[in-house]
């Protein structure tokens, strides 16, 4: 009986190194792996013609619903549009937060199903944040509906804190070890993620330099200035005692500086459960390079973009393995908002950044031989759905795993800007780069969702995954 699809003549990356042929998919799922001589007939036969096949990226962290306007709706009609962009990089699932605010941490973590259902391009998780003291409680019972990741705004107090629902006083030590205590009675792989970075000394810095430097030349390379080097090892530090003691995963987002990297290494040699993430803008660019290319605001994140040295110890972080996991930290803000105000004023955040990682990170990465294949694919996919529990059903190229896939043809070139995009972001970071490695197909559960740069279906099959590795 022939497959449903078979690629073939390709090198493909699994688990355990390269091999020369391709993939056989029934069901949405794979059934083989090895020679193209070895994989039988198909429905559907692909010849991939030497390109590279690798296991569909999983961005572990989105912030859809955090648009130009911030709600329910707005992550609808971001799961509708923006993650069209998902397909276009080879991003085949993501981890997205649910709302911030006080209401029941399960009533939060419903919405975001409700709002997701039906109208996502990939497949997805939720990620629940936790602000308020009453909801450490709940952290089980979200647990119970198949979500595994909690995340806590551990850098935010005072007025920044409460605009996003959080008490005032921010996520102190005491709070975080209840909930540590609740995320270790749901049980693995239930974990904390944690925004670190300093509020306190960066709140003076902040002040000082507005007073100081205003609107300068060089308002990114200020903005980094304002928190740091320290300011994220900090509060690793102090969180990841904390849940090393109650024996919970830590999970640092957004890892930005060469600090950093030297604490975690520190952390994990003695013996701290610590995934390391970082980020594609982080690991691509520095402050100067963008201040250069006129950004400005649009660059404006937290914690900030820094400086080549920085980029380069990430680099080797990853190598050295401090740093695991690559994502993305997207929202959904139109360029509106990184125009219309002061530098000092406007929000923080990148946009839509899915349909970049993958040229960005083969280009950075790859063609300047600071990873190889294996090591690409385990910190885009593998490692990722490891942490989210949906290993080997997500992240790996094997038999029985979901066929979410993506293609890469390793000698194309492409321009990146807005116009490779196709939801609703307006302005790119990226405009004129160009980059050498992209994604030519991708895959979800089997069905060709893209090809050449374009949607390749007309509706969204992107579902809710829940975790795997249950008892």
């Amino acid at each position: 009986m022939a497959h449903d699809l078979v690629l073939k003549n390709g090198i493909v990356v699994t688990p355990t190194g390269l091999l020369a042929g391709g993939v056989a998919v029934e069901e949405g799922q794979i059934v083989a792996v090895g020679a193209s001589s070895d994989l039988g007939s198909a429905t559907r036969e692909i010849d991939l013609d030497g390109r590279i096949l690798l296991p569909g990226l999983i961005d572990p962290h989105v912030h859809l619903g955090f648009g130009d306007d911030i709600g329910d709706d707005t992550m609808a009609e971001d799961f509708r549009h923006d993650t069209k962009d998902c397909l276009i990089g080879g991003v085949t699932t993501i981890a997205t937060t649910t709302m911030t605010g006080r209401d029941r941490l399960t009533s939060l973590f419903d919405r975001a199903i409700r709002a997701s259902e039906g109208k996502s391009y990939c497949d997805y998780k939720i990620t629940s944040v936790v602000g308020a003291r009453h909801q450490i409680e709940e952290i089980p019972a979200v647990f119970a509906r198949g979500g595994v990741s909690f995340k806590f705004f551990t850098g935010y107090v005072g007025e920044q804190a409460a605009a996003f629902g959080i008490d005032p006083q921010g996520i102190t030590p005491d709070f975080f070890f209840e909930a540590c205590e609740s995320l270790r009675r749901a049980g693995a792989p239930a974990f904390a993620a944690i925004h670190a970075e300093d509020p306190y000394v960066r709140g003076i810095l902040v002040d000082r330099l507005r007073q100081i430097s205003g609107r300068t030349d060089h308002p990114l390379v200020a903005w980094a200035d304002a928190s740091p080097e320290w300011a994220e090892s900090m509060q690793i530090y102090t969180y990841g005692l904390v849940a090393q003691q109650v024996g919970v995963p830590l999970y640092p987002v957004h890892v930005s500086a060469a600090h950093t990297v030297e604490t975690l290494n520190r952390m994990r040699a003695g013996g701290a459960n610590i995934i390391g993430e970082t980020i594609a803008l982080f690991l691509s660019t520095t402050a100067e390079e963008m201040d250069a290319a006129g950004m400005g605001a649009k660059a404006k994140i937290q914690p900030p973009l820094r400086h080549e040295a920085d980029k380069e110890r990430l680099w080797l972080g990853i190598k050295e393995g401090a740093l695991s996991v690559i994502g993305t930290d997207s929202l959904t803000y139109s360029a509106k908002y990184k125009q219309e105000q002061d530098f000092w004023d406007c929000r923080v955040g990148v946009n839509i950044q899915f349909a970049d990682t993958l040229p960005l990170i083969w280009h950075e990465g790859l063609q300047k031989n600071r990873i190889d294949l294996p090591t690409l694919a385990k910190v885009v996919s593998e490692n990722a759905a490891k942490l989210f529990g949906l290993y080997p059903k997500k992240g790996a190229v094997a038999i029985g795993a979901d066929a979410d896939l993506v293609v890469v043809d390793p000698d194309r070139e492409v321009t990146l800007g807005v116009e490779r995009l196709r939801g609703k972001a307006d302005y790119s970071l990226w405009e004129g780069r160009t980059v050498r490695g992209a994604p030519t197909m991708t895959f979800l559960r089997g069905e060709l969702v893209m090809q050449d740069g374009e949607i390749a279906v007309e509706v969204p099959t992107g579902k809710h995954i829940d975790w795997v590795l249950r008892p």
